[in-house]
C-alpha cells in the first residue's frame, strides 16, 4: 500500500478506536532524537488476538509479551489519566543512540515522569539507560523514572528512579 491508502486506513482505526498514535516527546535540547511517532493498539486482548498468543506459546516464547504488556500499560495509563482533573500529555522518547522509553508522561507544569515496561521479574541498571536519558534532557523537570515490571515489590536504582511491579498502577 502507497503512504496515502496507509494514512487513510490509520484513520479509520484511530477513529473506531482500535490503535492509537502516541506522539515523539521531545525538547530543543536534544538535537538526535527519533521523532518518529508509535501506533499502539487500544486493547491488548485484540493484539494478543491478532498475534495468536495463548498461554502455550508464551510458555515457549515470552518475546511477544512485551509488546503485549506495553500495550496494556499504555491503556491503563491513558485511563487513569481521563480521570484526573490535571491535564497530561503522554508520549514516547526515543534516541539516535537506541536509549528509549516506552511512556512519556508531561503535566501543565512541565514535570515530566517516564515509565519503562518490562516483561520480567528481574531489573538491572541497565534497564534504566532510557530513563536516565530522559532524566537528563529534563533536568529539573524530571519528577519521576519507573520500570514497571512483573514483580511484587518496589526497589529504588538512584535518585527518583524505581523498579515496581506493574499493579502499583492501581495502588
Amino acid at each position: 500500500m502507497n503512504h496515502v491508502t496507509t494514512r487513510k486506513y490509520l484513520g479509520v482505526f484511530e477513529s473506531l478506536f482500535l490503535v492509537r498514535t502516541i506522539q515523539p516527546w521531545f525538547t530543543n535540547m536534544l538535537s538526535r532524537l527519533t521523532k518518529t511517532p508509535k501506533l499502539h493498539f487500544v486493547d491488548s486482548g485484540l493484539l494478543s488476538a491478532l498475534l495468536d498468543l495463548s498461554p502455550e506459546r508464551l510458555r515457549v516464547d515470552r518475546k511477544p509479551l512485551g509488546a503485549v504488556l506495553e500495550t496494556f500499560v499504555l491503556g491503563e495509563v491513558l485511563k487513569l489519566a481521563s480521570w484526573s482533573d490535571d491535564h497530561f500529555e503522554v508520549s514516547h522518547f526515543r534516541d539516535k543512540d537506541g536509549n528509549e522509553v516506552d511512556i512519556v508522561i508531561e503535566n501543565r507544569r512541565g514535570q515530566v515522569v517516564g515509565i519503562e515496561v518490562k516483561a520480567a521479574a528481574t531489573v538491572t541498571a541497565a534497564d534504566f539507560g532510557g530513563l536516565r536519558r530522559l532524566a537528563q534532557a529534563c533536568g529539573e523537570r524530571f519528577a519521576l523514572g519507573l520500570v514497571l515490571h512483573d514483580h511484587g515489590h518496589t526497589v529504588p536504582f538512584g535518585d527518583r528512579l524505581f523498579a515496581s511491579p506493574i499493579s502499583a498502577l492501581w495502588g
